[in-house]
């Protein structure tokens, strides 16, 4: 029997080193299995991180991107306007002479003639000069036409002055 309690003795200690021999693989696999874990979470945590970074900065680049074309829209449509108003102007601008020198030719006609000759072309001092020598009426008349064309506050504040008088 003291052969089998050796035996027994000795297939104790195999078997508790066996155990222990599993328990270090099995402690070991699951440190390394562990290890393995937090890594691949570092790798997916770093990789969602610089994701997140690209689509921030995307956003921020398109964000930009938007407010410079809001900006140029803006702009454009001012340099059409603009554009349009000029050519506008330019388009009806011989229309209006034409206009005024129909109004002139039915003054002449129903009227009589406008009071001062060649009041187109004379400069406030001319017209001053040639303003005495009018009636009431014609200082009306020529009122109107200035008041209608040119409205020069001189002009105007004389022949209003010469009105007073009369009235």
């Amino acid at each position: 029997m003291a052969n089998v309690d050796k035996a027994n003795k000795a297939a104790e200690a195999l078997a508790k080193s066996t155990a222990d021999s599993y328990k270090t693989v099995v402690d070991h696999a699951v440190a390394l299995q562990e290890r393995n874990a937090k890594f691949v979470s570092g790798l997916f945590d770093g990789g969602v991180r610089e994701l997140r970074q690209q689509a921030e900065s995307n956003r921020a680049l398109v964000r930009e991107l938007v407010e410079r074309a809001v900006r140029q829209r803006e702009a454009f449509q001012n340099l059409f306007g603009e554009s349009v108003d000029a050519y506008t102007n330019l388009a009806y601008k011989p229309l209006g002479y034409y206009k005024r020198g129909l109004r002139l030719v039915e003054r002449e006609v129903t009227e009589g003639g406008f009071p001062i000759s060649n009041y187109d072309d004379l400069n406030v001092g001319e017209i001053n000069k040639q303003l005495d020598g009018l009636s009431a009426q014609e200082l009306r008349v020529v009122r109107e036409y200035e008041k209608q064309n040119k409205n020069r506050e001189t002009v105007i504040g004389q022949i209003d002055r010469k009105l007073k008088p009369a009235s």
